[in-house]
């Protein structure tokens, strides 16, 4: 069996046999253990658009799963202090996640081997900035969301700290570090162009309608355009697919024909997205020549 690291006391005591009040009743032991700093032991970054709470006891409507980070990694000796003294076990309740546009998350596990209390303290930077600032401090559960509509587009990074100085004085308090995985920013929402509009053929059967021919483009400056759609006269979103075949450029080209289109004004939207669910949108009206029904 292997025996964790430890540490002994040794004592010794002389009785002497036959005077009164020999005996020993009782021996207490004080001690002060070393503090060691704490662990980050993962971070989690969530999926764009993904704002964590403290749980409200019911789950609403939109909730959606988070990513948990590793779990602290165990401690043998402070399992056998704890079986010892026996105290009461620590909860925390874990976070729902629902979706709000324009919010950023981050989750992460962390531990103490001497049992402290921590509180955290969350920094950011830019990919190509060296300097690390504060963007939430004093916190005590292990995971932050905030409004990224501040800060400009782009990637940054994260640093969770710990500190134990809850349950130290100053002149003993430790902290740790911990860096998280590259994540991007992104709240511009793709550009629509000018949608081009042109009926197809001069010798269009006006009985059974007009069809009408349309294109246009979406572009985003640095991310690709996801999906894109059509509605005719406010009518259901009709998913399109671009001329090349594949959504995986920041523009993208895209024409459809709408089918017998009455005599009268008819008003077509459509809407393209980027992979972050940035929207942007557009409209053109025709006039179908003709008497109307």
């Amino acid at each position: 069996m292997e025996v964790p690291p430890a540490r002994f006391l040794q004592w010794k005591a002389v009785i002497h046999d036959g005077r009164p009040g020999d005996g020993i009743d009782w021996v207490s032991v004080a001690y002060l253990p070393k503090n060691v700093a704490p662990v980050i032991d993962g971070i989690a970054m969530q999926d764009p658009g993904v704002r964590a709470q403290a749980p409200m006891g019911v789950s609403a409507p939109g909730n959606v799963q988070l990513k948990q980070p590793p779990a602290p990694s165990p401690n043998p000796v402070a399992g056998m202090m704890n079986a010892n003294v026996n105290p009461q076990p620590k909860f925390e309740a874990q976070p729902q996640g629902t979706l709000q546009k324009g919010y950023q998350s981050v989750l992460w596990s962390a531990h103490d081997d001497n049992e402290d209390d921590l509180k955290y303290s969350v920094y950011f930077r830019g990919e190509n900035q060296q300097d690390w600032l504060l963007l939430k401090d004093n916190l005590e559960q292990r995971f932050y969301s905030w409004d990224t509509t501040s800060m400009p587009d782009g990637a940054y990074y994260l640093k969770i700290v710990a500190s134990d100085a809850l349950s130290n004085p100053p002149e003993l308090a430790l902290k740790a570090e911990r860096e998280s995985e590259r994540f991007e920013v992104d709240n511009t929402t793709p550009a629509i162009s000018k949608i081009d509009a042109s009926p197809t053929g001069m010798n269009a059967d006006r009985s059974q309608g007009v069809s009408y021919d349309f294109q246009f483009t979406a572009s985003h400056p640095t991310n690709s355009i996801e999906r894109a759609q059509y509605s005719v006269d406010g009518g259901e979103w009709i998913l399109l697919r671009p001329t090349t075949g594949i959504s995986d450029y920041r523009t993208e080209t895209y024409s459809f024909t709408v089918h017998r289109l009455s005599p009268g004004e008819h008003t077509i939207a459509v809407r393209a997205y980027d992979r972050f669910e940035n929207v942007g949108a557009a409209k053109t009206t025709i006039q179908v020549a003709g008497a109307k029904n």
